[in-house]
């Protein structure tokens, strides 16, 4: 989704976000902020980190830097994209995860519609980088893939479970290295469980049976509607062709 920048009130307020992980700040529109944060007077009253005198916001606790620019920038344009893909394939997923998780913690209406979109779009990017490494880089590991953080019940922790089951899997280990990574206590349930289930698997991918298997769907959202049905008609297509064959 691009953004139009007539619809975007360039005479607003400026406010000067501080997240995690940075001293740095952010200069965003305050129209675009409240579209998420909601009324920042509000969201001062709830979290005390909004100075109205000073126009700063501390979302120190909420969100860190890189994670969050993501998100600014989707904000202004309607589109997530990493402007540097110099740092590696966790590097890389850990920003998009941590824009995920930032996005789910300080949106104040899940229910809102503008909400899910962002959601949506930090998805699809997420599960482009995995599924079409060739486009940003370095192909992610399974040892990569197990050092991102996973928060339980979420739609990256889904897709993640979902990729080592049916993925198209690299290790730079040895086998007998991989073997005791996945044998670890820490880990060991998720991943024997994860183990055995791709010991059966076979056909079409999570993903590729619906491209927006990962998305929040709320009322209203007509293009993962259309998405899904595409998908499902060439899924069909493929199916019968292979029965022909």
């Amino acid at each position: 989704m691009k953004r139009k920048r007539d619809v975007i009130d360039f005479t607003d307020d400026i406010i000067h976000v501080k997240c995690g992980g940075s001293d740095k700040l952010m200069h965003i529109h305050r129209s675009l902020l409240e579209k998420m944060l909601g009324p920042l007077e509000v969201f001062e009253l709830v979290c005390d980190e909004f100075d109205p005198m000073t126009n700063k916001l501390d979302l120190s606790t909420g969100a860190q830097h890189d994670g969050f620019q993501l998100i600014a920038q989707w904000l202004y344009t309607g589109e997530i994209g990493l402007a540097d893909e110099a740092s590696g394939p966790v590097t890389a997923l850990n920003v998009v995860v941590n824009a995920y998780y930032a996005a789910d913690r300080l949106c104040f209406d899940r229910t809102a519609l503008y909400w899910s979109s962002l959601a949506n779009a930090i998805m699809d990017h997420l599960v482009d980088r995995v599924i079409n490494p060739e486009k940003y880089g370095a192909a992610i590991t399974v040892e990569d893939l197990l050092k991102i953080p996973r928060i339980p019940d979420t739609e990256p922790s889904h897709f993640f479970r979902d990729w080592l089951v049916h993925g198209d899997l690299t290790s730079i280990l040895r086998p007998e290295q991989l073997d005791h990574l996945f044998d670890d206590r820490s880990t060991g349930k998720f991943l024997r469980d994860v183990l055995e289930q791709r010991l059966g698997v076979a056909g079409t991918t999570p993903w590729e049976k619906n491209p927006c298997a990962y998305h929040l769907h709320m009322k209203g959202s007509k293009q993962c509607q259309a998405r899904t049905s595409t998908a499902r008609m060439l899924t069909d297509n493929s199916t019968k062709s292979s029965q022909v064959d």
